[in-house]
């Protein structure tokens, strides 16, 4: 989309129920530490087609959420998953819209929340919202019954960092579960006026990067980028149940295009 010019400066349902709704979105990144890329770890995610991004592309920022508190969980939720992994081809495809962002803004980086999930987290992440009406928690976190994107490593959570390495003003933060954070609402923001054209040009820039390498956002988080539908997934990719490395092949099988374009959620 060359010779395209964004407008830029600097750059899902709320629910009465007692859910986190706002989580720090300030990057520190951790002193930097030697990974042994033969560890038992990423031995174990190679064995299902996964990879460590960071062996791809060491300029990509990472803040891996559910390894620490910073998360709308406030807990630990990979005890050994320190790296963020993707299915390879998947992760080729971040590599690209990384060189993309860098070529269109110089000094701005992609900065990942999130990559392959196990689904066994996937689960305390449903159980924690049991609070919420069913129709309404499938907007925050996918039913495990069926699995999330994320479980396959074909999904990203994702941002933008300015030269600065300072995620650039989205309007709400990551795992923010006010309207707000919805892409399929910021027409209503953006007429009242709690969503500003920063914030707006900010998360469509964010969708540009993604879509030039077929990623497309879901419209309940303004951070999720699947990098295909979720019965595509489930007959490309295995699904990973635990950080041990179990995995399995869950098959989706929907009758037609309808049915499977409903199951593209995260």
């Amino acid at each position: 989309m060359k010779g395209y010019v964004f407008l830029l400066v600097v750059g899902i349902f709320a629910c009465k129920e007692p859910v986190p709704t706002e989580v720090s979105d300030v990057f520190e990144p951790e002193p930097e530490v030697v990974v042994s890329y033969d560890s038992s770890v990423h031995r174990t995610m190679e064995k299902m087609g996964l990879v460590d991004i960071h062996t791809l592309d060491t300029t990509i920022l990472i803040d891996l959420r559910y390894s620490g508190k910073n998360n709308f969980m406030e807990t630990v939720l990979y005890d050994t998953l320190q790296w963020l992994f993707l299915q390879r081809d998947v992760a080729e495809r971040v590599v690209q819209c990384q060189q993309t962002l860098r070529d269109s803004m110089p000094g701005y980086s992609l900065l990942l929340y999130d990559g392959v999930r196990p689904l066994q987290v996937q689960q305390k992440m449903w159980d924690s919202l049991d609070s919420i009406p069913f129709y309404r928690r499938v907007k925050f976190v996918s039913n495990p019954a069926f699995g999330s994107i994320h479980n396959y490593g074909a999904a990203v959570d994702i941002t933008i960092c300015d030269a600065s390495d300072t995620p650039l003003d989205m309007g709400a933060g990551y795992d923010d579960f006010r309207e707000i954070a919805s892409p399929g609402l910021e027409w209503k923001f953006r007429k009242s006026g709690e969503l500003s054209e920063e914030q707006w040009q900010n998360r469509r820039l964010l969708r540009w990067v993604m879509k030039s390498e077929g990623f497309y956002n879901i419209p309940s988080e303004w951070w999720h980028f699947n990098a295909c539908n979720r019965v595509t997934a489930a007959h490309k990719y295995q699904q990973l149940l635990t950080e041990s490395g179990d995995s399995r092949w869950f098959r989706v099988v929907v009758k037609d295009k309808v049915s499977a374009d409903s199951l593209q959620a995260e």
